[in-house]
């Protein structure tokens, strides 16, 4: 579907939404929706797609920890933690278990440091010996933490790094508290997301979405000073911390086109040659113009409170990418290699 602009998108998708809710789950969702910025998302939950359904939401604490008392984290970028609720009673063995999970591949974090409050306001923690009881208790008060509440913390030397492993920590602790109940459904908006983002691989700015997407006008005169810190003007929609659908207005003038595709790194000729087919057809007047990729499988899978969208999915892959119906990957014949011009080497 194509729409004039960002707001008729959402207007018309919430309007779907709240029709699906109602006639599927009896669930009346809000009249309007929540929209929240990438940038907030990010900062408060470490994902573009949050899950609020519970809270623990992250706080910084450089300025109650940088204390030159502990290198771990007077050298690092950031230091975030969250307030699990009840969770002072954790045992040594259960503290080990979160370590071993943060620390694990998939996560990637160094390490982690707890602080306990007690029920008698008493306070512990992992790293007793570099801070005082009265530190510590600066801690507390800044994570709003009660009496039985347990603070887990992680740092690192990337902050946007730290803050994805301190969002898999979160998500981990929402398990383990039952806090991600299937009847309830907390929807919202992700908007202004960066519009570049930047490649080591690459070593240079990328598409955050695509080359084609509109950036926000106010940001428009930062493509040529800092296009970094340049907003597009896309839009995820998102439920119980999943990716539902996503869209962005389009560029329909030639000259921004072209601004687009200098800043990626792209030549005249290189851009003509990729994508000539489109800045040809701005010659007839492209009018403006928005789109929204709708996730059926995954809206399935939420509808029916399902784990996992291998359930909505006609042919689903096992773990090893293979589609175990049609026995793919397999076998070509020589005379299909031969029609697509491909040629296998050993």
């Amino acid at each position: 579907m194509s729409f004039v602009d960002q707001d008729d998108v959402i207007d018309i998708f919430e309007e779907m939404v709240r029709h699906i809710f109602r006639e599927v789950r009896g669930v009346e969702l809000p009249a309007k929706l929540r929209q929240m910025t990438w940038q907030e998302a990010m900062s408060k939950y470490g994902s573009d797609k949050p899950d609020l359904r519970f809270g623990m939401e992250f706080v910084e604490l450089d300025d109650v920890l940088k204390l030159g008392t502990f290198a771990v984290f007077d050298n690092a970028a950031y230091i975030g933690g969250i307030c699990a609720p009840g969770c002072a009673s954790y045992t040594r063995k259960q503290l080990d278990q979160l370590t071993d999970f943060v620390k694990s591949q998939q996560v990637g974090a160094k390490g982690l440091v707890y602080i306990k409050i007690g029920e008698d306001g008493s306070i512990k923690s992992s790293v007793d010996k570099f801070y005082t009881p009265e530190q510590l208790q600066a801690v507390a008060q800044k994570m709003n933490a009660n009496p039985g509440d347990l603070i887990l913390i992680l740092s690192g030397d990337n902050a946007n790094k730290t803050r994805v492993q301190l969002c898999s920590l979160r998500l981990e602790m929402g398990r383990r508290l039952g806090l991600m109940d299937k009847d309830k459904f907390e929807c919202l908006w992700i908007i202004d997301f960066p519009l570049f983002e930047w490649s080591d691989e690459e070593q240079r700015l990328m598409s955050t979405h695509h080359p084609f997407t509109m950036p926000n006008p106010d940001d428009i005169p930062l493509l040529d000073s800092d296009p970094a810190r340049v907003r597009a003007k896309a839009y995820d929609f998102v439920c119980n911390g999943i990716e539902v659908g996503g869209g962005s207005l389009r560029i329909h003038d030639s000259k921004l086109q072209a601004k687009m595709f200098e800043v990626l790194g792209f030549t005249p000729e290189r851009a003509e040659a990729q994508f000539g087919f489109l800045t040809g057809a701005f010659k007839y007047g492209a009018p403006p113009h928005a789109g929204l990729a709708f996730g059926l499988d995954r809206f399935v899978s939420i509808m029916a409170g399902l784990d996992s969208i291998r359930d909505c999915i006609a042919f689903p892959k096992n773990n090893s990418g293979r589609d175990v119906m049609l026995d793919a990957p397999s076998a070509i014949d020589d005379s299909q290699l031969n029609e697509l011009k491909i040629s296998l080497k050993a």
